[in-house]
């Protein structure tokens, strides 16, 4: 007879429950590893970064645009986005209307505007 999985629930709701998007990234060196899946935001302001990549820089680049999300999604203005993204990718000097344009995306994609 098989136990309830509750009976193996750790007390205190230790349980660590996530959103059930995620992905198990298995490493040739190294621990396997759990990636939380973008959200439906992340995911369009990805793409939506990436295209002005391509466009100012004739470059396609998801994981540099991921990186420039996660750096401005929290930010509150550009100046701070601006300052935000010369620490995390300095070496890049992207140009200030670069900077502006990939800001206003990602506030479009907060407003699920595209």
């Amino acid at each position: 007879m098989l136990e309830p999985r509750s009976k193996g629930a750790k007390p205190g709701g230790e349980n660590k429950i996530g959103t059930g998007r995620g992905t198990l990234r298995l490493r040739s060196k190294g621990p396997a590893t759990v990636e939380e899946m973008p959200t439906e935001f992340e995911e369009k302001a990805v793409k939506k970064v990436d295209d002005l990549l391509e466009s100012y820089m004739g470059i396609r680049d998801t994981e540099l645009a991921a990186t420039m999300v996660e750096v401005g999604k929290d930010k509150k203005n550009p100046d701070e986005f601006a300052m935000a993204l010369d620490e995390a990718l300095g070496d890049f000097a992207f140009p200030d209307e670069f900077v502006f344009d990939v800001w206003g995306a990602i506030g479009d994609a907060k407003q699920g505007r595209f």
